[in-house]
């Protein structure tokens, strides 16, 4: 299957994770520093996103690792999709981003 909007993060750091059940949500976290010749710092570069994960399988063995360790470094990547949620009679709607892991890697 095609998605139009994919993310992906390298090198990563799955956090807060909560079981929900039928499936997990969690925070990706990935910092990048890009170093210039000489060894100084050119920029860094720290990205975070709220993440979901339905695949049983995936489910099942982040079940079995964050009971060791709650926080995990991975590969990650999947697709993006938006929810609105009405906010009353009066009140404009609220849009969320929803990030949806569909393969998953564990870093030793």
């Amino acid at each position: 299957m095609e998605y139009a909007n994919k993310f992906s993060f390298n090198n990563a750091l799955l956090k807060s994770i909560t079981d929900r059940g039928n499936f997990l949500t969690g925070q990706v976290q990935s910092r990048q520093t890009e170093r210039t010749p000489d060894g100084n710092i050119r920029s860094r570069f720290i990205a975070s996103r709220q993440v979901t994960i339905y695949d049983p399988a995936l489910v099942d063995l982040l079940r079995q690792t964050i009971s060791e360790t709650p926080e995990v470094p991975v590969n990650c990547s999947g697709y993006m999709t938006t929810t609105v949620r009405e906010n009353g009679k009066d009140k404009k709607p609220t849009w969320y981003d929803n990030q949806i892991i569909t393969e998953l890697e564990l870093l030793s």
